[in-house]
């Protein structure tokens, strides 16, 4: 049996410059931290011979397929066919926060699966693989729209500054963030959640479409990128200066397309008069979690001004995708 977790992210700073449409011909940087919630995915063995199947999954549903094409998850489908394994697999996928939150979860569960899939068979994945496959998998083998970002964070784990070059090349840069730094993030981040699940598919279609108008725009967010991977790691620079430079960055981020909704914007809006110094909508948009910054004695007040939403408190700097378990027959 192997069991594999993946961590979800935080993107802070960039989002939108790690599509391939805009850096191939610009560039691209984003700034984003993996957080302690992951993606779980269990593979063990099969004995199918007793059965009238010949793999199990289990995830949302389970499905008992003949073999990998059977398999009607367009993404357990694409793993197990890129690994090779077309019977006597037993797969299940749990996770700590649910799809559709603006999180990364999806590309959580392909670096996971891809992982624990690898290593049943007896292979070691570094973080540069299982990025580069689960980035090949969900955008050309599936066809998904969307940014890099989400993968890589979740193979590599911390707090990273990703840059994308004109070749689909990245290169991940660790902020070396002392513990006492990462202790005053997390105390000044709150996380709130809209309790709006959405599909990012039409958001993001709608977004690639609008790219070549917005590239001046995803070069400034960029920008700003690189200068917040400077700000986070000076522990000179408070951490509340730090969400008006989010806050901007947001502002920006809000032209690109149809990303939020006006009852968002009336969320950000009150979070801002309770306290908060900036913060951004998580994701691809319209829904998802708000990210505040405040400091610690306003997140009362935030939360009082929005009734409507669940608090969550997270950890920052999670470990990429890991094997946690692992033992044979």
């Amino acid at each position: 049996m192997i069991i594999t977790q993946a961590p979800v992210r935080i993107s802070f700073l960039g989002g939108g410059s790690d599509f391939p449409q805009h850096f191939e011909t610009h560039g691209g940087a984003v700034l984003t931290t993996a957080i302690d919630r992951f993606a779980y995915v269990t593979v063990q063995r099969f004995h199918y011979q007793f059965f009238d199947h010949k793999l199990r999954i289990a995830y949302r549903k389970t499905e008992t397929p003949q073999d990998a094409a059977d398999v009607s998850h367009p993404a357990i489908r694409a793993c197990f066919q890129r690994v090779g394994i077309d019977e006597g697999a037993e797969l299940h996928h749990m996770a700590d926060l649910p799809a559709r939150t603006g999180l990364g979860s999806s590309s959580s569960f392909v670096v996971a699966m891809m992982q624990a899939l690898h290593a049943y068979q007896g292979r070691f994945a570094p973080a540069e693989t299982l990025a580069s496959e689960a980035i090949d998998l969900e955008r050309n083998v599936l066809q998904e729209a969307g940014g890099y970002q989400d993968q890589i964070i979740a193979a590599y784990g911390g707090t990273c500054l990703i840059r994308f070059g004109r070749n689909r090349k990245f290169n991940v840069t660790q902020i070396p963030l002392p513990a006492s730094r990462i202790l005053e993030l997390q105390e000044h981040m709150l996380l709130m959640y809209t309790g709006i699940e959405r599909d990012s598919f039409q958001v993001l279609k709608q977004q690639v479409a609008r790219t070549g108008k917005n590239h001046d725009v995803l070069c400034r967010m960029a920008r700003i990128a690189e200068e917040g991977a400077n700000w986070i790691a000076d522990e000179g620079i408070p951490i509340t200066d730090f969400g008006e430079l989010l806050h901007a960055s947001w502002m920006l981020k809000r032209n690109l397309s149809d990303i939020s909704l006006p009852a968002i914007d009336d969320a950000y809006e009150a979070g801002l008069r309770a306290g908060a110094t900036g913060g951004k909508l998580l994701g691809a948009g319209q829904g998802g979690f708000l990210l505040f910054i405040a400091k610690p004695e306003h997140h009362d007040r935030i939360q009082q001004a929005l009734p409507g939403m669940l608090p969550l408190k997270v950890g920052i700097n999670a470990p990429g995708s890991r094997v946690i378990f692992a033992q044979g027959d």
